[in-house]
């Protein structure tokens, strides 16, 4: 490749980035759209909601492979081939495109472990703009549904069933307090599941199952 690996690794990873985290938030919005979680919207309406979330998808699946036509990269038209050794630098050609991001991890393309990496970044970066926005939105604009009459006899929800009237941090100290009240019988219930397959155990008769 007549280019710098490490110039054209970072082109990928910025591309890469981006198909995620607007796939992730994408997705995010359609999941959370269905069920009711406000406190993960991007928008005050359902509808709305899911519509940008599948928009979102299509052009982030549109934008990545389609970007080499019109962004300089190792994919210069009558460039592209197998090996990706003799790419030249510049605009990809239609005829080409389906081939232009075949690079080698090691002539710069992304690995296993760089995607996963990158990938988990833009999850994470899609769920903090979902919680950033639904905050936005029910503190702002006021966009809060009526107290079911379960929520109104049990008091305040946490988890996701807390996020369909409020935000995201709102719902962290019902949350944590339930987890740290919990976790311990988890533990226990699971060390104990897990000493009845003990092989000793088994063969000595002493199993609890």
């Amino acid at each position: 490749m007549n280019t710098d690996p490490g110039v054209v690794r970072d082109l990928f990873a910025g591309h890469y980035f981006l198909f995620a985290f607007l796939t992730s938030l994408g997705t995010i919005q359609i999941a959370v759209s269905n069920v009711g979680t406000r406190g993960l919207w991007l928008t005050p309406y359902a509808k709305i909601t899911r519509w940008l979330g599948i928009a979102l998808i299509v052009t982030a699946i549109a934008v990545f492979f389609m970007q080499p036509l019109w962004v300089d990269g190792p994919w210069a038209a009558g460039s592209v081939e197998a090996d990706s050794l003799t790419r030249e630098w510049g605009k990809a050609s239609w005829d080409e495109l389906s081939a232009a991001r075949n690079v080698n991890d090691i002539h710069g393309g992304l690995d296993g472990v760089k995607q996963a990496g990158w990938f988990s970044l833009a999850a994470i970066t899609a769920f903090a703009v979902s919680a950033i926005a639904g905050t936005l939105s029910i503190k702002i604009l006021n966009t809060v549904q009526p107290k079911s009459y379960d929520e109104q006899r049990t008091g305040p929800q946490d988890g996701l069933v807390g996020l369909a009237n409020r935000s995201y941090l709102s719902v962290q100290p019902e949350s944590w307090r339930n987890f740290k009240a919990d976790i311990r019988e988890l533990w226990h219930k699971g060390i104990c599941e897990a000493d009845s397959w003990n092989l000793i155990n088994s063969i000595w008769g002493r199993s609890s199952k």
